[in-house]
């Protein structure tokens, strides 16, 4: 039997039943960042995503923690109970909006841990062991989840480099591995899934395994069949709430096809 991780204080089981369906926030601004959360309340997904990169990018890297520290009361505020909030913080290095060296985000992420404004927070497991190790030191302190990512932009390592891709998130730390990668034909995503089942079937807990793009979309809407226990999904046109990967699928088109494809 898999194991499994509660999102502290939520009724939010990663792990158990239909994947969860995340949705990323993106806007520049406190005010678009407010309205695309209006839109994900209404919308089948239990946990959103504040991509803190992709907000205020005109500001220096201390201007850019103090803005974010100061407006995400506000953004956990708006979420109410029932929701989780998982902060991100994507790097350019994995094809995010900021440069960020390994103390700027161990920084951020730790700042935003100790706010208390928060219930999962994203850390890139391709930085430094140190930097991990750090983060997921705080958060464990903070009882806060940590997703510990990798996205490759350009191609899908082989199945047994995945597969130690997630492994070795878990035992730096994370409670949630996650991979995103991108395929160039239809074995690529077939080799993400297989390394998802494979990791599934270890049973020591949840993890996300996404292939990116239009061709990997099967990967996001038969994520149980496969192991993985969420996926990532937009609400809203472009302007309002933009994907923050290629190939995210709007919420209700996800949430339908997830239940088609339950196993």
């Amino acid at each position: 039997m898999t194991a499994t991780v509660r999102v502290p204080g939520r009724s939010i089981v990663l792990g158990e039943g239909r994947p969860e369906i995340i949705v990323p926030l993106t806007g520049a601004d406190i005010t678009r960042v407010l309205e695309q959360v209006e839109l994900a309340l209404e919308a089948p997904a239990r946990i959103l995503e504040w991509r803190i990169d992709l907000y205020r990018q005109e500001l220096d890297a201390v201007q850019h923690r103090a803005e974010v520290l100061a407006a995400l009361p506000a953004v956990r505020g708006a979420m109410g109970e029932k929701h989780a909030l998982l902060v991100t913080l994507r790097t350019s290095a994995e094809g995010g909006a900021r440069e960020v060296s390994d103390q700027g985000l161990a920084e951020m992420l730790e700042a935003v841990i100790a706010s208390g404004h928060t219930d999962l927070v994203d850390v890139e497991t391709s930085r430094g062991a140190e930097v991990v190790a750090h983060v997921v030191a705080a958060a464990r302190e903070q009882g806060v989840l940590v997703v510990g990512s990798f996205h490759d932009f350009d191609a899908t390592p082989g199945e047994d480099e995945l597969v130690e891709l997630l492994r070795s998130q878990r035992r730096a730390g994370a409670d949630v591995p996650k991979i995103a990668v991108t395929p160039r034909h239809a074995n690529d995503v077939l080799r993400l899934l297989a390394a998802s089942l494979r990791v599934a079937a270890d049973g020591d807990g949840p993890h996300i395994a996404i292939s990116m793009g239009t061709l990997g979309a099967v990967s996001r809407v038969a994520a149980e069949v496969f192991g993985s226990a969420a996926t990532f999904a937009t609400v809203g046109d472009a302007a309002q709430g933009g994907a923050s990967a290629p190939g995210q699928l709007a919420a209700r088109d996800v949430e339908r096809m997830l239940e088609l494809l339950r196993p």
